[in-house]
């Protein structure tokens, strides 16, 4: 879930700065197919919005590891503030 975030970030970040979202991801020639997938979703979504899903899987992270949350909880609890607008 965290990696679809960040990918989601990353493509703002170059439509910012006009990259080539292909070279950006990574993404192999068979799949450029994916660039409009991610543009399409990050479009959802504002730079701020998306940096702090990102900070907050973060902290999610930390917290489950030292017990303080369960990560289905958490993980869900992220999913319902930010994609249920």
């Amino acid at each position: 879930m965290y990696n679809h975030f960040k990918k989601l970030y990353r493509v703002k970040i170059a439509q910012r700065y006009n990259e080539n979202i292909s070279d950006v991801l990574k993404l192999k020639p068979n799949q450029n197919f994916l660039v409009s997938k991610y543009k399409s979703q990050s479009n959802s979504f504002s730079e701020i919005e998306l940096r702090n899903i990102l900070k907050e899987f973060s902290d999610l992270d930390v917290k489950y590891k030292i017990g303080l949350i369960d990560i289905n909880i958490g993980i869900e609890s992220i999913l319902c503030k930010y994609c249920s607008k």
